[in-house]
């Protein structure tokens, strides 16, 4: 519905189909991230395209993209002109990742910076407390998350919950903010080269309410809102921080291969399948 499938039209669309304009236009497909009622599509130049829902500026484009419906994909042309890059001052950034979440997206760049547009109703675009004062509050284009990249910090990899956003630097802090929590990147672990700071945190993933951290050795860290069900932690009290999730739930001591979130469910894939 509302055009999020990108074919020309609205209504359910109840099995597969081929997004035809890719196809005819030549463009390889190399991602896919779906939000609530809007989808993006990040394509194997680096270019990304969006269609669905628009309202709250969660299609990155603007003008009529943010005040009604788009039933086919047309590009966010803002990352081929904008050059407000802090780690590549002067360059074109290169998406290599797209994220959505309720009413708003993310996207990052080879360089590791992140970009943020849509809905800030629960400080999801992590732009501060002041800017929570107003509650309709949104970013219609992409706009680049300044302050760590500023500070040196570098992304390795982000996900996007129903209304926070989680992220993991290269130097393996992880930083959340949104759900009305905290209002701008806030870091939930020290650094991997500190004793009690998580290793090898190479992905991030999250939902409604709850967030992964999965780490190269197979370690799977999870914290939250145990009503999500997805914690696999015994416990009813919010989880702030990571919690090691025990090898016992996936039957043993296997390592976890990937994991995915989305609302209030999860998969994981281990080593046993």
């Amino acid at each position: 519905g509302a055009g999020g499938c990108g074919q020309g039209r609205r209504g359910e669309v109840s099995k597969p189909e081929m997004v035809m304009p890719f196809v005819s236009q030549g463009i390889e497909v190399s991602q896919v991230a779906c939000g609530d009622l809007h989808t993006l599509v990040l394509d194997r130049q680096g270019r990304v395209h969006s269609t669905g829902q628009g309202i709250h500026g969660v299609l990155g484009r603007g003008g009529l993209a943010s005040t009604g419906e788009e039933l086919d994909f047309r590009e966010v042309v803002y990352f081929r002109k904008t050059t407000d890059s802090i780690m590549a001052p002067g360059l074109e950034p290169q998406i290599i990742k797209l994220d959505a979440g309720r009413e708003f997206s993310a996207a990052m760049s080879s360089h590791g910076e992140l970009w943020v547009w849509g809905r800030n109703d629960y400080g999801q675009l992590g732009m501060g407390y002041e800017v929570m004062k107003d509650r309709d509050f949104c970013m219609k284009y992409p706009f680049l998350m300044r302050q760590l990249p500023m500070e040196g910090h570098v992304f390795r990899d982000f996900a996007c919950g129903d209304r926070h956003m989680v992220a993991v630097t290269t130097a393996g802090a992880i930083y959340e903010w949104g759900d009305r929590r905290t209002f701008e990147p806030t870091a939930i672990t020290l650094p991997s080269r500190y004793q009690e700071g998580l290793k090898g945190v190479w992905k991030v993933a999250a939902g409604e309410g709850y967030s992964f951290a999965l780490t190269l050795s197979g370690e799977l860290y999870s914290w939250g809102r145990p009503s999500s069900g997805c914690l696999a932690l015994e416990g009813d009290p919010l989880v702030p921080r990571p919690q090691r999730v025990p090898f016992e739930v996936f039957g043993g001591t296997v390592r976890v291969l990937d994991i995915a979130a989305s609302k209030q469910r999860c998969l994981a894939i281990t080593e046993s399948g």
